[in-house]
């Protein structure tokens, strides 16, 4: 865990069940009042309010709906003849406001409240509904859908928009514990020309899918759709398990996705220029079901995951410096509702990127595997390379010959790389079935090649852990790598600031030493250049990361503390050192 005022993740989207049920349908029978007493539906229309919520002034408007399947609660206390739904929109006036009536804006920021009536033994059309939470006693569901609202803010806003129509708001005091999230969204806006590195094909959102995701196993998702723009829509999802794979003790299936609007704009200034990148709480890839009081555990976990796919891709965790924040002076781009600066100080977990130890874990697998592997066992993988259906372990039995006794052990002496779940069976990821598709068309020559490669692969990835300390300096000093500038080999853009050129000199040593440390390759750092600014404007640029010592000029800080560290130093560890022996 770390401490520290990360870039500010801004909220997206946000579908949350409110269940209130302290006053049964009682708040239901108020907004019900709402419709009856409101004589202008055919004059002026629907009912409309205006509210002061969270720095906006926002226009709210009241709806309902009769058009409900639901039977009428056979219920002495209930007098409708219908189950009408009634539905409250709210849109905030900000910058990006249309002017339009809350019913029929775009809600950039905003969005709807929908009431239902919940009570048990419910039915639709006579047949009792499956599917809604029953807790013993009449309540009602309050689900808001909004975008760009901070979701701890959502229990407070159905309080101002419901009691704004005169409805009671102390039938909306206690939440009760059954509420529960659909989706939870929070998103960055990088710059177009520095977000490549995370939609890479050896980028963390296409590995992530290629590593975790299992051949044929339950729900999966990868889609890279770069036909308008590089980039333009690519998302992978990973269910609960895997993403703690991702991040130790994380626990909520989710989406990570880089994106761009429908129709990407022309010009660099405007913000729907760049792309976003966004991770969202899914919950049909989780049997974590995220309740209200878990809200701010649940976007914990959601920013830890994209500062996390950030750091990976080599970009910093960390806002923009300075005082322009558009974007022009760092990766991050402002946008309406994303600030590209740092937010609160807030405590969130990085971690090295696990995905070179879990290839190299799975390239360890395949090699002790197919090296030792019976006639059995490559006739059944053989069969899962090639079968496109689903494989049940009695389908493999008919298929191969042999008996089904026989596949169960095969199953448990491949475990390493065959999963058996559900009655089916399936390599154990994408990543593995490339591997064995390569050995099984491998003879030969083109065999030992192979086992070569697989050898070499294993040894990079295992250089790949040594990886935290570059990780730890890239974070310390807010650096972006540019894998692909113009006119050097990899170019360090650090957004740190030192105080002076002494301070930028010793920056870029340590700057080095991390690099080096993980970059062991021919080049070390020949062709590595580094840019920062220091705190009076000026630009420095240091090639091949060199940053020789010179001597601190008369009167300056750094000055001051040699000659304080000199002085301090006794006559006799003065003679012991010119002796060459130690002064400890």
């Amino acid at each position: 865990m770390t401490v520290d005022t990360f870039v500010h993740c801004a909220p997206h989207e946000g579908d949350l069940h409110l269940i209130f049920s302290a006053y049964g349908l009682g708040p239901y029978f108020a907004m019900d009042r709402v419709r009856k007493d409101h004589d202008g539906w055919k004059t002026t229309g629907k009912p409309t309010r205006t509210i002061h919520f969270d720095g906006d002034e926002w226009a709210l408007a009241y709806d309902y709906d009769t058009d409900n399947p639901l039977d009428p609660r056979e219920h002495q206390d209930y007098h409708l003849q219908s189950v009408p739904e009634f539905r409250f929109y709210f849109v905030a006036k900000d910058e990006l406001y249309d002017g339009e009536k809350a019913d029929q804006s775009k809600r950039i920021r905003g969005g709807t409240m929908t009431v239902r009536p919940r009570w048990p033994g419910l039915t639709a059309n006579g047949k009792k509904v499956k599917g809604i939470p029953n807790i013993g006693k009449p309540y009602i569901d309050v689900q808001i859908q909004a975008s760009n609202i901070d979701h701890t803010l959502y229990h407070k806003l159905a309080i101002q928009v419901i009691s704004a129509f005169d409805v009671n708001p102390k039938y909306l005091q206690e939440v009760h514990e059954m509420s529960n999230w659909q989706d939870i969204a929070v998103y960055t806006r990088l710059k177009r020309s520095e977000s490549g590195p995370v939609y890479a094909a050896d980028g963390p959102i296409a590995r992530s899918h290629q590593l975790l995701e299992g051949d044929r196993e339950g729900y999966r998702k990868h889609v890279e759709d770069h036909r308008k723009i590089p980039g333009y829509y690519v998302t992978t999802s990973v269910n609960d398990q895997r993403s703690h794979d991702l991040i130790k003790g994380h626990t909520l299936g989710k989406e990570i996705k880089h994106y761009y609007p429908i129709e990407p704009r022309d010009d660099p200034d405007d913000p729907l220029y760049h792309p976003k990148l966004e991770v969202a709480y899914q919950t049909s890839l989780t049997d974590e079901t995220v309740y209200w009081e878990d809200t701010q555990d649940a976007v914990r976990e959601l920013e830890e995951t994209l500062l996390n796919t950030l750091d990976w891709a080599g970009l910093p965790v960390h806002g923009n410096d300075g005082d322009d924040h558009s974007g022009n002076g760092g990766v991050f781009v402002k946008d309406a509702y994303f600030t590209a600066r740092d937010g609160h100080q807030r405590s969130r977990k990085l971690v090295a990127c696990p995905l070179p130890e879990i290839k190299d874990a799975q390239e360890a697998a395949v090699m002790s595997l197919w090296g030792s592997a019976l006639q059995s066992d490559r006739e059944l993988i053989d069969l899962l390379l090639s079968d496109g259906g689903e494989i049940s372990p009695t389908n493999a039995s008919e298929k191969t010959g042999y008996s089904y006794r026989t596949i169960r052990e095969i199953i448990d002496r491949c475990g390493s790389v065959l999963k058996h779940t559900y009655g089916k069976i399936e390599i154990a990821s994408k990543h593995q079935r490339d591997l064995l598709l390569e050995r099984v068309r491998a003879t030969g020559a083109e065999f030992t090649n192979t086992v070569e490669h697989a050898v070499l692969t294993a040894a990079e990835a295992a250089s790949d852990r040594r990886r935290s300390k570059w990780s730890e300096t890239r974070r310390e000093y807010n650096i972006t790598v540019d894998s692909d500038p113009d006119d050097c080999r990899k170019l360090l853009k650090v957004s740190y600031q030192p105080e002076d050129e002494y301070e930028a000199r010793e920056v870029i040593r340590s700057i080095k030493t991390a690099y080096l440390s993980t970059h062991n390759d021919r080049g070390g750092a020949h062709g590595v250049h580094a840019v920062l600014t220091l705190k009076d404007g000026t630009r420095k640029r240091y090639k091949s990361l060199e940053a020789k010592t010179i001597a601190p000029r008369s009167g300056s800080s750094r000055a001051k503390r040699y000659r304080e560290a000199i002085e301090s130093v006794t006559d006799r560890e003065w003679e012991l050192w010119s002796q060459g022996r130690s002064v400890t």
